[in-house]
Order: C-alpha cells, then structure tokens, then sequence
C-alpha cells in the first residue's frame, strides 16, 4: 500500500459518510425532514452522526433550546441554540454573546431586531417579553446556528444555509417562549 492511500485510509478518507433521519433530530427543529435534507448535504463529512439537545420550554428567563450535531468521536459539528436574556441594543449584544469564529467578514440580513452571519455562524437578536415574568425587564432571544466545522458548501450557500436553520429555528423557539412580542423574523 501506497504512503498516499495508507495516509487516506488512516484519515478516514474511505469510510461511508453516515445518513441523517429525520427522526434523528431534536424534536424541538422545525421541519426535521427539510433539516435532514440540509445536514445531510452541508455537515462535515463523519461515518456516524448523533443528535442530542435541551428543551426547557420554560416562559421567562428559564427558556433554552439546542440542538447538537455530534460526528465521529463524539466531536460536536454543529449546533442551534436559543437563550432569552435582557434587552440591550444590537451592538452590545453582538460584541458580547457572537462567540469568535473563522467564518470570515460579518455580514448582516433582516431578522429579528439585528441578523448577523457569515460562512460559520448565523445569529439573530429576537424580541420576546416586553416584561419578563420575574424581572419585570424586557427580553429579547439570542438564536445561533453555529458550523464548530465548515460547511461542505461555498462561503455564500453556507451563509445562506445558516441564515435559513437560525431563522426556522428563530420561529419556532419564539413560539416554543411564549414570547409577548412580535419576532421582526421574516415569513
């Protein structure tokens, strides 16, 4: 055996890249066979993959929802997420709670009160409570959908790919809230 094909096989270069169900998702994702579709298509490629999440449908500041794409080695791929915490303008927010990526240049889209991307993460800033039943304070939901590895698509059609996971996801977590205000997300 070649050096080449000994370094390929010992990468995993022929192992059979796994299938995604439907089924296999957290049932907290909207249309979990449009999802599957999408991981299947985009997710770095892994012989297995695993889905595992919270759902703490709690009204207030309690309510979270994720959802993780784990590979091979229990490596985490690719995550959404939906947490609610105190209003603050868009600015602030995105300089504390967007984690650092190597997505490349930010860009913005129309969601929410603020959309952000790029080829590694989507994040959306939501209304949801205008008064938070134990604070009293306006809350507003932080939504991501996060590639821990790239996509298997260009920048653009990764971009896009998580703008449309985080904005279904956006939609659904509002509603999953119980949110009071309206969500700005897009139809």
């Amino acid at each position: 055996m070649s050096t080449a094909v000994l370094a390929a096989y010992l990468l995993g270069a022929f192992e059979k890249r796994g299938e995604i169900q439907a089924d296999d998702i957290c049932r907290q994702v909207p249309d979990r066979p449009k999802a599957a579709k999408i991981f299947n298509a985009v997710l770095a490629q892994s012989s297995k993959y695993e889905f595992t999440g919270t759902w703490r449908p709690d009204q207030g500041w309690g309510f979270r929802s994720t959802c993780f794409a784990m590979g091979d080695n229990d490596k985490t791929l690719f995550s959404l997420t939906a947490t609610v915490g105190y209003a603050r303008p868009w600015q602030q927010w995105a300089e504390d709670d967007i984690p650092p990526n190597g997505g490349g240049k930010i860009t913005y889209f129309n969601a929410g009160v603020k959309g952000i991307s790029n080829a590694q993460i989507a994040a959306i800033w939501v209304p949801c409570y205008a008064h938070e039943k134990t604070s009293n304070a306006q809350y507003n939901m932080t939504v991501f959908a996060l590639a821990l590895n790239p996509l298997e698509a260009s920048g653009k059609e990764a971009r896009k790919t998580l703008i449309d996971l985080a904005t279904s996801f956006a939609r659904q977590a509002h509603k999953d809230a119980k949110c009071d205000l309206p969500s700005k997300l897009p139809n």
